[in-house]
């Protein structure tokens, strides 16, 4: 998953674990840097109810995270 390039996932992954969903940051998966940005999701063994519930912490994660990062730097939230 990519996110807007303003967020970093290992920030985000920290709210992400006081929400209780987690995943795995992406930019350790690209050997040249960089894609800070980028995520891994697993989803393949998990009922449908769990993956639902996991992507609505994760979207509200987002979105707060979204919101910390206008805030430093004075550019408008668009979920």
């Amino acid at each position: 998953m990519t996110l807007p390039d303003r967020l970093n996932a290992r920030t985000l992954l920290e709210e992400c674990v006081r929400q209780n969903v987690a995943f795995v940051p992406g930019g350790a998966f690209y050997p040249n840097g960089g894609h800070e940005n980028t995520l891994r999701l697993n989803y393949s063994n998990m009922p449908v109810e769990r993956i639902r519930e996991g992507v609505r912490r994760l979207a509200g994660a987002i979105v707060k995270e979204m919101e910390r990062a206008a805030l430093q730097t004075d550019v408008p939230v668009t979920p």
